[in-house]
């Protein structure tokens, strides 16, 4: 999949998405967790899905309320 949407990725073959926005280098995809930062903790995990969850958000409604 990170190859067929010529998703950027870093050496260690990570999705770059920039920490606290997440966006990829495609417009409307988003990466946190594993596929952003490798195997991590799943704590890790959980806290980027959420902040990756807010800024879909922002990007689909142009501003979010999500904490």
């Amino acid at each position: 999949m990170i190859d067929a949407l010529r998703l950027d990725t870093d050496p260690r073959g990570n999705v770059k998405a920039e920490y606290g926005k997440y966006a990829t280098n495609l417009p409307g995809v988003f990466a946190a967790g594993d596929m952003r930062r490798g195997q991590s903790l799943v704590v890790w995990a959980i806290n980027e899905g959420r902040e990756a969850a807010r800024e879909c958000d922002r990007f689909l409604m142009g501003k979010t309320f999500l904490p």
